[in-house]
């Protein structure tokens, strides 16, 4: 499976990593999980590791996916730390995807490195 999610608790985080090319219908189902382990754990920090993506879905893909976090009301609470890639052109989506979640309410921010996105979430 190209993505797993997990949980780190004391406060809870939800991990999700997300690794090689990543469908749009398992870009969905990543998502999916990791919204359903949310709710389980009442957490809205969402540590997104995608420093082993290298692509798999479009720009569309994540603007639909905003488009539905947005309509489910979720987006006010959120904090999302973003890790990342290594190569350009997920690079670039995953910038994308900082931009349309901040634009839409959610309180995303990419990092380089884990230490500075768990601080952060943590804060």
């Amino acid at each position: 499976m190209p993505w797993q999610v997990s949980v780190h608790s004391d406060p809870a985080v939800i991990e999700t990593r997300y690794a090689g090319a990543i469908s749009p219908s398992e870009l969905q189902d990543a998502v999916r999980e990791t919204l359903e382990l949310a709710k389980a754990h009442a957490s809205h920090r969402f540590l997104s590791d995608c420093e082993d993506l290298i692509g798999g879905h479009s720009v569309f893909d994540l603007y639909f996916l905003a488009d539905a976090l947005q309509q489910s009301g979720i987006t006010r609470t959120v904090r999302e730390a973003v890790l990342l890639p290594g190569l350009p052109e997920p690079e670039a989506n995953v910038r994308f995807w900082e931009t349309t979640a901040r634009n839409r309410g959610i309180d995303a921010r990419l990092f380089v490195d884990r230490a500075s996105a768990l601080a952060w979430l943590l804060s």
